[in-house]
């Protein structure tokens, strides 16, 4: 057995994993399931790093069918080899997983994915043991084509910015966005905050529901992001000219704002929007306060580099809550090991979801609505307001919701970990 060979054997032999339809759990694997997952790190490790000869090393006279439109295709080993010959560009996004593994004895039956900013491959696995140890007799993939990035824009746009009621949510915070797209104005005396715009496209539906809750756009004097992707800041560049407001964001998330989102760790340059300058950058544990009232920026990296939590004190019939803005601590549908652009990506967002952990809360909402069920909690308020009770309770105060939330991030990043590839050695 080779060193590498042996390394990997510790590796799989340590994590404890199984597959099941529903999800992964962990428990204790078999001894086919570590060798069988080993040969499937070593497939993974071929595929990646482009090498032929390490990919021809698992198969053994393998029945590989590949679909090509209606047609399945005998492909063999070589000719896949004869295609492995360098790491791809896009290595950074190619997001590596086993989809289900079921071994036994004398027979083990994988079911593998393999998904790039362009497409996606699955591919149904057979290995048999033999004198070599375990290998690849027969290989069925198939590979579909994933819509266009501009596509896919169009398409998040009409799911996320269906129209909402703008409303008073609590004391002075305000929600101004649209269905799946957070943005929450917060008015003082001195003047507003508008955390997160959304893409440009939303700003005539943000001012509208801006004037229509008595408030002036024109009167905005801070903008505050939670993290740099199109959805969330693509219309700061207008906002900044057309109000004059101050833009504050993380010194990461900042960098990628003056990018225009382009060279994104987990979208490259998929999602562009208007770059933009801010005039100050926020490091973690600092405040930005107007008009009596004070957020602190906690940094959560993770979804973004500089991705960041804002909390704030805020007032309601003579009462303190704390309410907290998640920026968003999604991470498992990006490549989590391997990665060469952000090596630290799920390390940062274990680390992240510890920190909001700690944070005092009474009230969580987040950058967007589908996180915190903004459309249902804004139903229940209107018809608690609308009854007009004094003691009509404010759906969206919760302490326990984001206690809920970290604990399915959580679930999320360690079942991801499960399935995406190893880590390997540099």
């Amino acid at each position: 057995m080779s060193t590498l060979e042996r390394s990997w054997r510790t590796a799989t032999t340590a994590l404890l994993f199984a597959l099941t339809s529903s999800g992964l759990a962990i428990a204790e694997p078999t001894a086919p399931e570590t060798e069988v997952r080993e040969v499937v790190e070593r497939y993974f490790r071929a595929d990646a790093l482009g090498s032929a000869e390490e990919l021809k090393s698992v198969f053994s006279r393998a029945s590989i069918l590949e679909k090509r439109g209606s047609q399945w295709v005998r492909v063999t080993p070589e000719a896949l080899a004869a295609h492995a010959s360098r790491v791809v560009p896009d290595e950074s996004r190619r997001v590596r997983k086993v989809e289900s593994l079921d071994a036994h004895s004398t027979e083990a039956t994988v079911v593998l994915s393999v998904e790039s900013p362009r497409d996606r491959r699955k591919e149904r696995l057979s290995l048999r043991p033999g004198e070599g140890g375990w290998r690849i007799v027969a290989d069925r993939r198939e590979t579909t084509s994933k819509p266009p990035p501009a596509e896919e824009m169009r398409s998040l746009r009409a799911e996320w910015m269906k129209p909402v009621q703008p409303f008073r949510l609590l004391g002075n915070v305000h929600y101004v966005g649209a269905n799946g797209i957070s943005a929450f104005l917060l008015t003082t005396p001195a003047g507003h905050v508008l955390l997160d715009s959304g893409p440009v496209e939303m700003l005539p539906r943000l001012e509208r529901n801006v004037e229509a809750l008595g408030f002036h756009l024109a009167d905005v004097k801070l903008l505050l992001n939670s993290h740099a992707h199109y959805d969330h800041c693509g219309g700061f560049a207008e906002l900044k000219r057309r109000t004059g407001a101050r833009l504050v964001a993380s010194e990461a998330d900042g960098a990628e704002m003056e990018r225009g989102g382009r060279g994104d760790f987990a979208y490259g340059d998929d999602y562009p929007y208007e770059p933009v300058t801010p005039d100050q950058h926020i490091g973690d544990g600092e405040r930005v306060e107007l008009g009596g009232l004070s957020l602190t920026a906690t940094l959560t990296p993770g979804h973004t580099r500089g991705c960041t939590t804002w909390s704030a004190p805020i007032e309601e019939a003579g009462r303190r809550y704390d309410v907290v803005f998640l920026c968003g601590l999604t991470v498992a549908p990006f490549k989590l090991t391997n990665n060469p652009v952000y090596p630290e990506v799920a390390s940062d967002a274990r680390r992240s979801i510890a920190r909001v952990r700690s944070l005092p809360v009474d009230v969580m909402l987040a950058a967007h609505g589908f996180w915190f069920d903004l459309t249902g909690k804004a139903s229940r308020l209107a018809r608690a307001r609308r009854s007009g009770a004094a003691n009509a309770a404010n759906p969206f105060i919760d302490a326990g919701e984001l206690g809920r939330h970290l604990d399915e991030l959580e679930r999320d990043l360690d079942q991801a970990l499960a399935a995406q590839e190893r880590s390997r050695a540099p």
